[in-house]
């Protein structure tokens, strides 16, 4: 599941809750204290997919409301603001009781808002670890800001649900009595949610979004599995791709002549699919299935042999899609175009990895044959040398060349297109763009909690 399924799924948690709180007061002090804890955790969780968006904290942590509301009251920085807010917003002035699980009313619906937009933390988190190095190219492109805008719009129109939601708290609480009072806290941090600057400064950011790519199909960075998951719907084909892919991408120095053939091939067939009968289309990959084809390496092991198998599963389903008495091959022809979106990463993970095994000597060229007679035989026959392949051999070149087709000449520029950013006027100033947000130490940020 992606970030823009969960997003989705919390979008509806959020607003089933504020319906279910319509009209309605609360029952119990179990289902109380389960909404209270919920709405806490919902601004937490906000506020930590920010940071994980952004690569560390937009501002230090506010002692309290009333400063929250100054900084909330500024012109300009709508990234700052924003943070603050949603910290400010899950402050409580009293600790209370545990909460216990609830299975009906608003708190279970926002109890199931936290969790979808946990879920969304925990997919960026994978690709973005905080105080880490980015560990995926769409790590990479987020950290050069690709998608970044638009995610934090998806996060602010979340945030003006959220803040619409405490509207109907204090009345929701409203049960007079001992409980009045003992929630009154509660009462107060959601009237001043609503009433502080909040809401507005996230529905400057939703707007500043508008147009903008997201992150809606970024879904979490898995490791190769063994043995590889059958492949028999695009969406697989796309996680096994993005599997082997990744951890290739993470692990060059384990990248095999195994992984440049399966992983050419896998580009190939893809595009003779979408191609049309364009021989302009499959140009680069043929070249580089066919140099690719040419070399030897030592098998992989481990990890690297199931990366191999994921791509392997792609290209076996892929390759069925072109038998002409394929039954659902029309059927799927439409949606290959999103498993083609993969394959300029794939280009920049090969191309990474050819340069490291050439560095390494773990690929092989074919040399000059020798002439042998075998015993008994007065026939010579040639026998196949191979040698280390350098950066020179023309296999090697003619792969690199072609692999570079699918790419720019820089792999990290490459893999920041992987959610580009076209240019829009009246873009913001430098401190409050989200790409140029302040980053904390690696130290600070990996000791911020979750």
């Amino acid at each position: 599941m992606t970030v823009g399924f969960w997003h989705a799924e919390a979008q509806r948690a959020v607003r089933a809750a504020t319906a279910a709180m319509s009209g309605h007061r609360a029952s119990t002090t179990a289902e109380i204290n389960a909404l209270v804890s919920a709405r806490s955790d919902l601004y937490h969780q906000l506020a930590r997919v920010t940071e994980l968006l952004v690569g560390g904290r937009p501002a230090a942590e506010v002692p309290d409301r009333a400063a929250a509301a100054l900084i909330l009251g500024r012109h300009g920085q709508s990234l700052t603001r924003f943070y603050v807010g949603l910290r400010a917003a899950a402050m409580v002035a009293e600790q209370y009781p545990p909460a216990p699980l609830v299975t009906t009313g608003p708190a279970r619906s926002l109890r199931r808002a936290v969790d979808a937009v946990g879920v969304m933390g925990d997919i960026i988190a994978s690709h973005v670890p905080l105080g880490q190095r980015p560990g995926t190219p769409e790590g990479i492109a987020i950290r050069a800001g690709g998608g970044v805008q638009r995610a934090l719009g998806d996060l602010a129109q979340l945030t003006v649900d959220a803040v619409r939601l405490d509207g109907r708290v204090p009345a929701w609480l409203d049960q007079g009595g001992p409980a009045a009072q003992t929630y009154r806290p509660v009462a107060e941090t959601a009237r001043w949610t609503t009433g502080s600057r909040l809401g507005a400064v996230a529905r400057e950011l939703v707007a500043a979004a508008k147009a903008q790519p997201g992150l809606d199909e970024l879904d979490i960075a898995r490791s190769p599995l063994h043995p590889a998951p059958a492949v028999a719907t695009v969406d697989a084909a796309i996680a096994a791709t993005r599997a082997g892919r990744s951890w290739l991408w993470q692990h060059p120095d384990q990248v095999t002549g195994a992984h440049l053939q399966v992983g050419t091939q896998l580009g190939l067939a893809v595009h003779v699919l979408m191609a049309h009968g364009n021989p302009e289309m499959i140009g680069g990959w043929r070249q580089a299935a066919i140099a690719a084809a040419d070399l030897r390496a030592t098998p992989p092991t481990g990890l690297a042999r199931d990366a191999a198998a994921e791509l392997g599963e792609a290209l076996r389903w892929t390759r069925s899609l072109l038998n002409p008495d394929a039954h659902d091959r029309v059927r799927h022809i439409g949606d290959l175009a999103r498993l083609g979106t993969e394959l300029p990463l794939l280009a920049v993970t090969l191309h990474r990895g050819l340069r490291s095994a050439v560095q390494r000597h773990d690929l092989f060229v074919r040399g000059e044959s020798a002439l042998q007679r075998p015993a008994g035989s007065l026939v010579y026959r040639a026998a196949p040398r191979w040698r280390p392949a350098t950066a020179d051999d023309d296999l090697v070149r003619d792969l690199s060349r072609a692999l570079s087709q699918r790419l720019k000449p820089s792999a990290a520029s490459v893999a920041a297109q992987a959610f580009p950013r076209p240019a829009r006027p009246g873009a913001p100033a430098a401190d409050s763009s989200p790409s140029r947000a302040p980053r904390p130490s690696p130290g600070r940020a990996a000791g911020q909690s979750r």
